[in-house]
This record gives C-alpha cells, sequence and structure tokens, in this order.
C-alpha cells in the first residue's frame, strides 16, 4: 500500500510537471527564480555637526542638570533590493534605510521618553537633491535604564535605475535635525575635542 501511494505521488509530481512544460507558467517561473540584477547599495554619510544632540530644559540653564536627553546616531543601515527589467536595464532600487542610536536620559528627564528628530537626504554625485525627508523616533526608558542602543524603524526609498545611473550613483546623508544653538554647541564640541 505504502508503494501505491508513493507511485500515485510521483505520477501526480510528473504530470504536473510534464503539464506546466508546456505552457507559459513555466518560463514565468523561470524568470521568478532566475538570477536577479544585484548592484551595490548607495554610498552613506553621517553629517559630523548633526551626529550628536543635546536637549535642554525649556527655559533652564545649560548645566548637566538640565540636560533632558542626549543621542548620537553611531550608524546607518542600508538595505537594498532591485527590480530591474534584464533586457532595458531599466527599474528602481528599494533602499530601506534605518539609523543606530545611543540614547542617554538626562538628569533633568521626568518623563523617561525621548523624541530624536531626524532628516535623511539622499542626492546624486552632482549633490543635487533627489530625496528629503523628516522624521521623529521616540523611545521610552524604562526601570533605572539611563543608556540604550536602538535601531528606528526603516524606511523605504525607491530610486530610478538605468544602466548608466545606478546605486553608485547615490549618497545618503543623515543626521539629527538641531536647533542653531544645538548646531553651534556640537561645532563647540567638536572643536574642543580636536585641541
Amino acid at each position: 500500500m505504502i508503494n501505491m501511494q508513493k507511485w500515485t505521488r510521483n505520477a501526480l509530481i510528473g504530470f504536473v510537471l510534464s503539464g506546466a512544460s508546456g505552457c507559459e507558467t513555466l518560463d514565468t517561473v523561470t524568470d521568478v527564480f532566475s538570477d536577479p540584477i544585484i548592484l551595490a547599495c548607495p554610498d552613506y554619510r553621517i553629517l559630523a555637526d548633526a551626529s550628536e544632540i543635546i536637549h535642554y530644559l525649556d527655559g533652564g540653564g545649560r548645566d548637566l542638570t538640565d540636560v533632558v536627553f542626549e543621542g548620537e546616531i553611531r550608524d546607518l543601515r542600508l538595505e537594498c533590493l532591485t527590480k530591474i527589467d534584464k533586457e532595458t536595464r531599466v527599474g528602481v532600487m528599494e533602499v530601506e534605510v534605518s539609523l543606530v542610536i545611543d540614547a542617554n536620559r538626562g538628569p533633568a528627564d521626568r518623563s523617561r521618553k525621548a523624541i530624536y528628530p531626524y532628516f535623511i537626504i539622499i542626492t546624486d554625485l552632482n549633490k543635487k537633491i533627489v530625496y528629503r525627508e523628516e522624521l521623529n523616533v521616540g523611545i521610552n526608558f524604562f526601570g533605572n535604564r539611563t543608556k540604550l542602543s536602538f535601531t528606528s524603524n526603516p524606511i523605504t526609498i525607491k530610486l530610478p535605475m538605468r544602466s548608466d545611473f545606478t546605486g553608485e550613483n547615490y549618497l545618503v546623508y543623515s543626521g539629527f535635525i538641531l536647533t542653531h544653538a544645538q548646531l553651534e554647541h556640537n561645532r563647540l564640541r567638536r572643536k574642543q575635542r580636536k585641541q
């Protein structure tokens, strides 16, 4: 009885495959599973002056005890998926971008929450902006935690591709969205570190 079931199953598989070989479905399946065109992700930069943020109490001083939260962008992660026509070499690259942030809770924090505003800008190699978005990522400092590292939820950006314009023709930039005072503070700190 077991041999009969095995024979029936193999015959059924053979019938399905032989029937599929004569139709367009097999071509579609072959196209789906054939080697895709894989292109390199764009290069990226974390802007040094915007890689850190310190948020102080509104209207307060600028002492260590006035710090609500701090953050530093440690890394930018890109994952890319290409969808390109093999004949025309035209298509899109879906780029998933996420940030790795080190977060610190300051002494002035009472909510155990922090919201980090950041931007993503994509340019071509001539510095022409092709994409720009401002986003926020929020975290909670649970329990007694005052430091943690986290990765933001990825956002997906579609970039046009063609044979002479691939992922290597784009640059991805990111950093925190800062006030003028925060930007000047970062520049001063970077200058002091170099001395």
